[in-house]
C-alpha cells in the first residue's frame, strides 16, 4: 500500500511543469476557481477563463526589474493610486494564484520526502525513479520555500500598498 502511495505521488509531481499558465474562472455561485490546467476547467465556463500567462524565470526577473509607466486614464476610469481597480483586481488574483500553487507543490514535495524517508527508515527498497524524484525534491524543495515567502512578502507589500491607495477590502482578500 505505501509502495502505491509512493508511485502515485511521484506519478502526480513528476508531470506538474515547474511554472504554467494558470486558468481563473467564476462559477454560477461566485466562487472564483484557479488551476493550472485547461482540462480541469468545466466545459460551461471555458468561454469565459481567463488565462495567466507564466514568464520563465529570467524574463520574469527582467520585467519585475523594470516596472512600465503608468497609462493615463481613460476618461470615467477610476485610479487607485496610480493603477485601475481592475489592475488591482489581477495582480492580486494573479499572486495569490501564484503562491497557492506554490505552496500546493512544496506541501507534495515535503510529503513525497517524508514517505521516503519513512519507508527508508522500516528499509523498503526503491526504484531508480523514486531516488532521483527524492534527491531533485530535496534539492528544490529549499528554493521553493525561499520562492513561497519572498511571494507571501510580495503579497503584505501589495496589500499594504493597496490599502494606501483605497482599494475595496475584497479586492485585497482581506
Amino acid at each position: 500500500m505505501k509502495k502505491l502511495t509512493l508511485i502515485l505521488v511521484l506519478t502526480i509531481f513528476s508531470a506538474t511543469a515547474a511554472l504554467a499558465d494558470l486558468y481563473q474562472w467564476q462559477d454560477r455561485e461566485g466562487v472564483i476557481h484557479i488551476t493550472d490546467s485547461l482540462e480541469k476547467v468545466p466545459d460551461a465556463y471555458r468561454d469565459k477563463v481567463k488565462v495567466y500567462e507564466s514568464a520563465p524565470k529570467e524574463k520574469k526577473a527582467e520585467t519585475e526589474a523594470v516596472a512600465p509607466a503608468p497609462l493615463p486614464p481613460e476618461r470615467g476610469v477610476e485610479l487607485y493610486g496610480d493603477h485601475t481597480l481592475e489592475w488591482w483586481r489581477q495582480t492580486f488574483l494573479r499572486k495569490t494564484g501564484e503562491a497557492q500553487m506554490l505552496e500546493s507543490n512544496v506541501t507534495a514535495k515535503r510529503q513525497f520526502i517524508d514517505i521516503y524517508e519513512r519507508g527508508r527508515g522500516f528499509g523498503q527498497t526503491f526504484g531508480m525513479n523514486e531516488i532521483e524524484t527524492y534527491s531533485r525534491y530535496k534539492k528544490e524543495l529549499p528554493d521553493d520555500q525561499d520562492r513561497l515567502t519572498t511571494l507571501k512578502n510580495e503579497l503584505d507589500d501589495l496589500r499594504r500598498e493597496a490599502r494606501i491607495a483605497g482599494v475595496p477590502r475584497d479586492i485585497r482578500g482581506e
